[in-house]
């Protein structure tokens, strides 16, 4: 019996989410195999890495990816939050910041113990 499901997530920009993943703490490798209950696995695009038994696969629908896991045991919730709400905001935060660099405006992060993330973005400023 599979356990896999999924949530949309619309990732559209792997730098972004490579740097999510890292704010997390966590590892996103390209091609590979996601693992999920009872030794389950799922072939995806990019996969999370996990402690644990259980992984969450990225898999592209048209030209975003979304999220494919086994949520049975909860370590995927724990991980990315529920439905995913943790790693999309984090990937939200990351790709605000590629951004706003790149247009040359100077971005502060402030990350909080709930797992809250602000931003200040220093709009007209430079460098």
């Amino acid at each position: 019996m599979s356990h896999w499901v999924q949530k949309k997530a619309e990732f559209n920009d792997i730098e972004a989410l490579t740097n999510a993943c890292n704010m997390l703490g966590l590892k996103l490798v390209q091609n590979a195999k996601a693992r999920g209950w009872s030794g389950n696995t799922i072939k995806a695009d990019y996969v999370i890495k996990l402690d644990g038994s259980y992984d969450v696969a990225l898999i592209k629908k048209g030209d975003v990816y979304d999220i494919s896991a086994d949520w049975y045991d909860g370590s995927v919730e724990r991980a990315i939050g529920k439905d995913g709400n943790k790693l999309k905001q984090a990937y939200t935060a990351a790709a605000t910041v590629k951004v706003a660099q790149a247009q040359g405006h100077p971005v502060e992060m402030q990350r909080f113990d709930n797992g809250d993330i602000k931003l200040v973005l220093k709009v007209g400023a430079r460098g």
